[in-house]
């Protein structure tokens, strides 16, 4: 047997006997909850027998007023007395039937009330003076219970079972139920959430009032396995299969020591090409970021010259402060990718949101215009301050709208449009086109570096907006709603 199956085997013994134990204890547990609840279930029983008792008692008292004063304030008084000291009984009746009529008064009230009995047949049969019947309700509490005084006349009591059970004759976490024949009269389930549940019921002693009461228990994994025993049985299963992980990892030992050298070697090699591959990056990422201005340079140059040539002073003025602008727009972009290599923090301003967004779309505006594309913009932040790192948020908008603009080229009407606004404590930006939108292959992908749909694309436009636009504590998000859609959220000046 090698060492690795003899390690697999103790562990296998270790977790059954962990499990037999596990089980025994929950057994053992189970069985002293159920028989808890079914003594839980004879003293609740034995009370609620005793309340049902009292009702028959009040039956009785009150049956042998009628009977010698009829209805009287004497009644009224006792009846007045019985609903105050036990409010369960919600109602106390006589019941006279005269002909076909039966006329009701009611004396647990301050005032007697009288009032005809909407259906005599209605009412049980009851053929002997003392004998009683009840009757439950659809969907409802409570129940009736009548008593025959006399010929003719019935005493009437309601009761409400919802009253009958106290909060502190059944356990907090016990759920109970009171029914009557095939009616329940109180249903309060179980607490939702338990591992095993246990019910118990009995017949309520009780002949005028044959109620049935359930009693139910669910038992958690925390009842069953408690911690106090399973905690210590676990950390002796631990330490044991903790002793074996050490004699194993002891007689590894050796063989790790035997790698470490070429793992080592092995791991130089890695370091030295995960080096080159980072400045292979950071060098793509200028080239890319200095493609706008060097291009823009190029061609303001270009115009300079056909400017001398004509002998034409002011565009060759125009053309040689375009070419500042954009040296300068270089200079602070290989500060930034300098800064953002050195790990500086950004250099964030607090910019009014119109402002900045013109500035952004000085840049990329010539561009657009020449390719035919209608571009629409709606401000709507008053005069909320952005807190934005400007270079950063110009080259943002435009990575967003190149990208736009070469999706574009093959759509009929193409058009962007760009919608600003404050929404609380951000600046929410939205960028659309109408063009064939993102490859739901690709949306997922868009902003890691390198990945990109363009067959001459670097793909890490997208990506280093994503950084600059995290270094502002902003956020920016792509989706497909006809055309692409980028939504770039940034903080606003704190208005306070």
């Amino acid at each position: 047997m090698t060492m690795k199956r003899e390690y697999r085997l103790l562990t296998t013994l270790f977790a059954g006997l962990a499990l037999a134990l596990l089980a025994l204890v929950g057994a053992v547990n189970y069985r002293s909850g159920v028989e808890d609840l079914s003594r839980s279930l004879s003293d609740a029983g034995t009370r609620l027998a005793e309340k049902l008792a009292q009702h028959e008692a009040h039956l009785t008292a009150l049956a042998a007023v009628v009977r010698m004063a009829g209805p009287s304030d004497s009644v009224h008084g006792l009846a007045q007395a019985i609903g105050s000291f036990y409010p369960r009984i919600v109602e106390i009746a006589t019941i006279r039937i005269e002909g076909d009529t039966a006329t009701k008064v009611r004396y647990d009230r301050p005032v007697q009330t009288q009032s005809d009995w909407p259906d005599i047949t209605s009412l049980p049969a009851l053929a002997t003076p003392g004998s009683t019947a009840i009757r439950s309700r659809p969907d409802d509490p409570r129940y009736d219970i009548y008593k025959l005084v006399s010929p003719g006349t019935y005493l009437f009591m309601t009761i409400d079972a919802g009253r009958l059970i106290a909060d502190d004759v059944v356990p907090e976490n016990d759920g109970y139920r009171i029914s009557l024949g095939e009616n329940r009269l109180i249903d309060h389930p179980v607490e939702a959430g338990a591992l095993l549940h246990a019910t118990r019921s009995l017949a309520v002693n009780s002949t005028s009032q044959p109620l049935r009461l359930e009693m139910s228990r669910g038992f958690r994994v925390s009842e069953l396995l408690p911690p106090i025993v399973v905690l210590p049985l676990l950390l002796a299963l631990a330490g044991a299969v903790r002793f074996l992980g050490e004699y194993r990892r002891a007689i590894r030992a050796r063989r790790q020591e035997e790698l470490r050298a070429a793992l080592l070697e092995q791991e130089t090699k890695l370091a030295h090409a995960g080096r080159v591959n980072a400045l292979g990056e950071m060098a793509s990422g200028i080239a890319h970021e200095l493609a706008q201005p060097v291009a823009a340079l190029l061609s303001q140059s270009q115009a300079a010259k056909r400017a001398m040539g004509l002998d034409r002073a002011d565009i060759l003025e125009q053309a040689l402060d375009a070419n500042v602008r954009e040296a300068k727009r270089a200079g602070d972009i290989l500060g930034r990718m300098r800064a953002y290599i050195a790990g500086g923090p950004a250099q964030i301003e607090a910019v009014p949101l119109e402002r900045a967004l013109t500035e952004a779309l000085r840049l990329a505006e010539p561009d657009l215009t020449r390719r035919g594309i209608g571009l629409e913009t709606v401000v709507s932040s008053g005069e909320r301050l952005l807190r934005i790192d400007v270079i950063g948020f110009q080259q943002v908008i435009h990575n967003i709208l190149r990208n736009a603009a070469d999706a574009l080229a093959a759509q009929g009407d193409p058009r962007i449009s760009i919608r600003a606004e404050a929404a609380g404590k951000q600046a929410v930006i939205t960028i659309a086109d109408n063009g064939p939108g993102i490859p739901a292959s690709a949306l997922p992908h868009i902003f890691e570096p390198f990945f990109t749909t363009k067959p001459d694309g670097m793909g890490l436009g997208l990506p280093l907006s994503a950084r600059l636009v995290e270094t502002m504590e902003g956020s920016i998000e792509a989706e497909n709603a006809g055309g692409a859609r980028f939504t770039i959220r940034l903080p606003l000046e704190d208005t306070k």
